[in-house]
């Protein structure tokens, strides 16, 4: 079990799926949302592969708006279903999907979002480029939004359409912070 760092929900414990995801440790969590604290207030955020839901649930603790879990794992999902109703958090959707037509379809409904979490499974590496191309040239990030790429290892990814880009390592864990500027 994991626990929320800060907010309304701090201190409340999460699960975890049982097995195919690994949770980001609290310790980066919290760093994170330091990070960007001052874009989680009324953020739309999308938790892409969310595995328990806990970056997204700790936007929503923190003051974020609403957030769109995505996960295309059973087991993933029925933890963020249950996460979600254990903290009786309304203002947010699960999908059980992967993470291509979670994004065809939130464009299809218009979404745009202000905080993006990208945590694909060590053997989708190449998922980064594409989601956030997907998302950069389909109109779906606000004029100010944020992004964070958190992987180990190396990271086969171009950021260089970003003009602020910062690097965090936690241990083996890095994360990488990429902001939209209008």
């Amino acid at each position: 079990m994991i626990n929320i760092i800060g907010g309304k929900y701090r201190s409340r414990l999460l699960d975890t799926p049982e097995e195919g995801t690994l949770p980001t440790k609290n310790m980066v969590r919290g760093a994170m949302a330091s990070s960007i604290s001052t874009y989680i207030p009324g953020a739309r955020v999308l938790d892409l592969y969310a595995g328990s839901g806990a970056l997204g649930l700790e936007m929503l603790s923190r003051g974020a708006a609403s957030c769109l879990f995505v996960d295309m794992g059973k087991g993933a999902y029925k933890v963020i279903c249950g996460n979600v109703a254990k903290l009786k958090e309304a203002n947010c959707t699960v999908w059980n999907l992967e993470d291509k037509k979670a994004l065809e379809k939130a464009k299809g409904l218009g979404m745009q979002f202000d905080i993006v979490f990208l945590d694909p499974p060590y053997a989708l590496k190449e998922s980064y480029q594409y989601d956030v191309d997907f998302l950069r040239e389909n109109g779906m990030l606000s004029d100010n939004a944020v992004l964070i790429l958190e992987y180990e290892g190396e990271l086969p990814f171009d950021s260089s359409a970003f003009p602020f880009r910062r690097e965090y390592r936690y241990g083996k864990t890095k994360v990488l912070l990429l902001k939209v500027e209008a």
